[in-house]
């Protein structure tokens, strides 16, 4: 269960009587492993029909296809 704290704005997990600060990354890192953050932001589209419009909840991990030309500023 994921909370977020209203002071520091700081990603917190746990339950009511154990919360604790879920850090950026790992403090002992290893070579070649990929670590991904937490989100950490948690604004989601306003209405679940265009969630699925879009594919997604989350609007920062919407990406609409583009195709090769559109992106170039030309045709290829």
């Amino acid at each position: 269960m994921y909370h977020m704290d209203p002071y520091n704005q700081q990603r917190m997990m746990g339950t009511h009587r154990g919360i604790y600060p879920i850090p950026f990354m790992p403090v002992c890192v290893m070579m070649a492993h990929a670590y991904v953050p937490y989100q950490q932001c948690p604004i989601t589209f306003p209405t679940t029909a265009e969630a699925l419009r879009k594919g997604t909840l989350f609007p920062e991990l919407y990406q609409p296809y583009m195709p090769k030309a559109n992106r170039m500023g030309g045709e290829e």
